[in-house]
């Protein structure tokens, strides 16, 4: 699975890549809620921009945790 922030949703990028979810949770606090509760079907960067988050810095861990996968 290709791995684009603005088109990719939260629910298929954990889905196909289950060691994100531990990046999700790491971003809980700094969003003030569970992002996987509240924006399971929001685009990585649509949940980024919703919830106040460093968009490309949420991306960079992502891809690290993907590549990690391998």
């Amino acid at each position: 699975m290709a791995f684009d922030p603005d088109t990719t949703t939260v629910l298929d990028l954990v889905a196909a890549h289950p060691s994100t979810e531990a990046v999700f949770r790491r971003y809980d606090a700094a969003a003030g809620c569970c992002l996987l509760c509240q924006g399971l079907f929001e685009t990585v960067a649509g949940l980024a921009v919703r919830f106040g988050l460093d968009g490309k810095m949420l991306t960079t861990d992502l891809i690290q945790a993907i590549r990690k996968e391998k």
